[in-house]
């Protein structure tokens, strides 16, 4: 199985209490696992890539492209010095497309070979630094013929706060061949610092998105074909505009099923949750729901594809919105 098939086409989340915030247990406010630790030199090839596009957050996974015209900011440029207020403790959730409960597995394949799986999932609203925050959990694992060239085994979280949608908290720990990386940073929006837990410091404009908080973000927005737009998004101790180019409509077949479908290609400056290179093209459900369904890049030899095989609605928080 290789992706999904697509033709042109002209077409166009039950509630939970709002209350029982929880502990994070992915989330430890007082220990780092070390940013950069025990990193070593990344095999070269195909695998990167792959990786890549298999976690889907991979909307800020590096991918090179042209800017289209009169880009939207959409969240705070990267250069912007405003700062916020404290959220309002008794403010409503703000209306998203997805909730606890939420989960998405993707097939991942090389050409015509399937070379592992990866998912998205969004757990139980917990503390997150003193805020409720949605825990977001992406994985990525290779099956047993492909670990056999090359073993994956990476898992990247965030906290997206309820009210603000902004990030809270990331962390990521990348086993990639015999490349090593663990990242922990948390979010003080209001003073607009990221706060790395081995204690270094850096400004970041409030309302800032983490790689994977991004994704969720963009998946709030009204997606309009010509008509791009920014989120300020912190990585690889920077802050960088991320633009999302919206393309146009397309219909596409994939595992779980046949979706009308946006097209969009992200254009980031820094690194991604995975490491990789060369152009991401991903197809987002044209509905409320924003569902990744399709996601392809060219590599040097071939092209990868990440293709969605299942999908279990949530629980939005937001009576507005329906699975």
């Amino acid at each position: 199985m290789s992706g999904g098939r697509s033709s042109l086409h002209d077409g166009s989340a039950g509630r939970t209490r709002a209350g029982g915030v929880g502990r994070s247990d992915g989330a430890p406010a007082d220990r780092d696992e070390g940013d950069l630790m025990n990193q070593r030199r990344h095999r070269a090839g195909t695998a990167p890539a792959f990786w890549a596009a298999a976690a889907l957050a991979a909307l800020a996974a590096g991918a090179a492209g042209r800017v289209l015209a009169d880009p939207i900011a959409v969240a705070p440029a990267a250069g912007s010095e405003t700062t916020a207020a404290a959220p309002d403790p008794a403010a409503p959730f703000a209306p998203v497309p997805y909730g606890p409960g939420e989960m998405l597995v993707f097939s991942i394949d090389y050409g015509p070979v399937n070379a592992g799986e990866a998912s998205l999932e969004v757990g139980e609203v917990v503390d997150s630094g003193g805020r409720p925050c949605y825990p977001v959990e992406s994985k990525a694992a290779s099956n047993r013929f492909f670990s056999a060239f090359y073993l994956v085994r990476d898992k990247v979280v965030t906290h997206i706060d309820v009210q603000t949608l902004a990030t809270r908290y990331f962390s990521k720990r990348l086993r990639e061949g015999d490349y090593r990386k663990n990242v922990a940073i948390r979010y003080d929006q209001e003073a607009g610092k990221a706060r790395h837990l081995d204690g270094r410091d850096e400004d970041v404009p409030t309302g800032v998105q983490d790689i994977l908080s991004a994704f969720y973000f963009v998946r709030t927005l009204p997606l309009v074909p010509g008509q791009p737009a920014l989120v300020a998004t912190h990585s690889s101790r920077k802050t960088y505009d991320l633009v999302v180019n919206v393309h146009g409509r397309e219909r596409i077949t994939v595992p779980a099923g046949t979706f009308d479908c946006l097209v969009v290609q992200p254009v980031i400056q820094g690194e991604g949750l995975f490491q990789f290179e060369g152009d991401l093209t991903i197809w987002l459900t044209d509905d409320e729901r924003r569902l990744p369904v399709l996601m392809k890049t060219k590599v040097k030899v071939g092209a990868i594809d990440a293709s969605l095989k299942s999908y279990r609605p949530g629980r939005p928080l937001h009576p507005e919105v329906r699975p």
